[in-house]
């Protein structure tokens, strides 16, 4: 029990963690989200997932289970047994009336939930199977944006990439050394001879070109603004 539940921490771990150098964020979170995308049930198959949130959160470390499966939301355990079967359930959950078809969905999703009783994880993607019907649940993982504090070098750097320019240089903290950082921090105006402290919002591009940034970058605030590197 002990050796699978830690491979599938592992599994829901894996590429979560940023660059070294980029690794303090103002926020953390020890569950995952995913939004469901395909699924197969034994009675319901025509509900369009596309104009609902259909969710789901994974906490591995406290082994508990989250979401809305589209009108109400539902909570409960989720354990490896000793032989090795994966248990979902039981749930609670809230009960706001819903239409009928969001009903049937509802009860379909949760029971298909509570039967789950395997899984399999690709980048990006979860699949909850239930193996003595055949019906499972693929979700996709939801990309939260990642906020961290950096400092920001008074001068630019020069960088070579697909042409040679000028990059900002930033740390993560105060005692670190200056890196180049290749790419722009959207709503940050830059004014040489000014070193700052600034929080910084970094997303996921799902479909980055061949050569830009895995991610993008957004200025959440200004902290310090000051003339010397001391003041920071």
């Amino acid at each position: 029990m002990k050796k699978l539940t830690g491979v599938f921490f592992l599994l829901f771990a894996v590429g979560m963690a940023p660059a070294a150098v980029f690794a303090q964020t103002a926020t953390s979170s020890q569950g995952d989200d995913w939004r469901l995308v395909a699924y197969n049930f034994a009675r319901v198959n025509n509900y369009n997932i596309d104009d609902k949130e259909v969710t789901m959160t994974l906490d591995t470390r406290e082994g508990r289970i989250a979401g809305n499966s589209g009108c109400n939301r539902f909570m409960g355990p989720f354990i490896f047994e000793d032989s090795g079967r994966l248990t979902v359930g039981p749930f609670a959950g809230t009960l706001i009336a819903c239409p009928r078809i969001d009903n049937r969905f509802e009860a379909a999703f949760r029971e298909t939930l509570g039967n789950i009783d395997s899984f399999a994880f690709e980048t990006g993607y979860l699949t909850l199977t239930d193996k003595r019907t055949g019906h499972f649940m693929r979700f996709q993982r939801i990309i939260k944006p990642e906020r961290y504090v950096w400092y920001v070098n008074k001068e630019l750097a020069d960088c070579v990439g697909v042409v040679k320019t000028k990059c900002l240089q930033v740390k993560d903290a105060k005692e670190a050394a200056w890196q180049n950082f290749f790419g722009p921090i959207e709503g940050f105006n830059f004014k040489k001879g000014r070193y700052y402290q600034i929080e910084v919002e970094r997303t996921k591009v799902a479909n980055p070109a061949a050569d830009g940034s895995a991610y993008s970058h957004k200025l959440i605030r200004v902290i310090k603004e000051v003339k010397k590197e001391k003041d920071l």
